[in-house]
């Protein structure tokens, strides 16, 4: 009984940290969004205007994500390998293998200085627009949105693609060329098709997709400067959403950068495919290394390690601290006029049950079931050393 009882006080432990947290995050995205309709205004006079507004408030949102990795769910980051040059404009691959890759890519790109990470943009699918404040944010943030239709999805990327292409802002765009987290069926599935059709095998990863690559880096190649190949990967335990939110996470993220002048890339189609297949093939010989021995892999990355100073989250918190202002107008409001009353829980009402209706949606378990490295130098509950 009295384990019983511990685990169910653990459980709402768990729930109320991951509550709270979320209550954080969205109430500073609430208000960065709120900024960024006002910001609407300027729009038609002055595009370069709005987008810095716009990417500063979102630079105060994103960097929740770096909190939630390592200040809330105490994960240790870091990165190595080569830096873009200063106000770069860039696309980014990345491999994709866990939930919170997000969060990892977010703690990297939050570390480049100003107008980062606001400057953060991806190639997503257009569902992701729909979630409450998240969406929202990446709407306004110029993201790229695909429906998994090719034949829609080209005529979107490249009018999407020559728009940020025109930013006199620096950006770096994230794209995941496997199109989809690793899962052990959809790995599976990656290895068969590559058996079947003559292509190299991967352990550690999914045979890319070349399409929105290819389109993107042929649309772009005289817009951007660069494209940076980085390596995401985890020591510890396999990192998910609900460790984080809960403050659980036992790992230390890495991630490792080769940054490529544009001009070293090939122009047509076919040669930028085995390019991106070349650099696959690369990455999974290093999640090789790393999985068989991470210790001495990172010793070798050791001369290459970024100089990481401490995340700045004034912005972040400033946004809080406008939300909680917010709350307590809007609550002293409530107490006199019933109709503001009614307002406000109609609309709080379905504010929720849109949020879960996108978050059933875009959210699925992560199950990954990899071989995973050793774990034994991670103590637990504490930050990775």
């Amino acid at each position: 009984e009295l384990a019983e009882g511990m685990g169910i006080a653990s459980k709402l432990k768990d729930g109320f940290l991951s509550v709270f947290c979320l209550f954080l995050i969205g109430g500073a995205g609430f208000v960065a969004n709120m900024g960024q309709l006002l910001a609407l205004v300027v729009l038609p006079f002055d595009r370069h205007l709005f987008r810095s507004i716009s990417t500063w408030l979102g630079s105060g949102f994103l960097i929740s994500g770096a909190f939630l990795l390592e200040e809330w769910g105490g994960c240790k980051f870091t990165a190595y390998g080569e830096e873009a040059p200063p106000d770069s404009k860039v696309l980014v691959v990345v491999n994709h293998g866990s939930d919170v890759d997000w969060a990892g890519g977010l703690s990297y790109i939050a570390r480049l200085g100003e107008p980062f990470p606001g400057g953060a943009k991806a190639i997503a699918k257009d569902t992701l627009m729909y979630i409450p404040v998240f969406g929202w944010m990446t709407y306004f943030l110029e993201f790229m949105f695909v429906k998994r239709d090719w034949e829609s999805d080209k005529i979107i990327l490249t009018k999407q693609a020559n728009q940020l292409g025109s930013s006199k802002l620096p950006f770096y765009l994230c794209l995941f060329p496997e199109g989809t987290r690793k899962t052990p069926k959809k790995h599976a599935q990656s290895q068969e098709f590559c058996k079947k059709n003559g292509y190299p095998v991967l352990k550690n990863l999914l045979y890319p997709r070349f399409k929105a690559f290819t389109l993107v880096a042929m649309t772009m190649r005289d817009q951007i400067d660069g494209v940076i190949d980085a390596t995401l990967s985890f020591e510890g335990e396999h990192p998910d959403m609900q460790r984080a939110l809960s403050r659980k996470l036992r790992c230390k993220c890495n991630i490792i950068c080769q940054y490529h002048p544009i001009n070293e890339l090939p122009e047509e189609e076919v040669e930028l495919e085995e390019w991106l297949r070349n650099i696959w093939v690369k990455k999974d010989a290093s999640l090789d290394e790393v999985l068989e021995d991470q210790d001495a892999f990172y010793s070798r990355q050791r001369k290459y390690e970024w100089k990481q100073d401490p995340l700045n989250y004034t912005k972040f918190f400033a946004l809080v601290g406008v939300f909680f202002c917010f709350l307590v107008g809007l609550s002293v409001l409530m107490v006199v006029n019933n109709i503001i009353r009614r307002v406000v829980v109609l609309t709080s009402v379905m504010t929720w049950v849109a949020v879960v209706v996108a978050l059933v949606i875009n959210v699925r378990p992560s199950k990954v079931g990899e071989k995973k490295p050793n774990p034994k130098t991670f103590s637990h509950g504490k930050k990775a050393d």
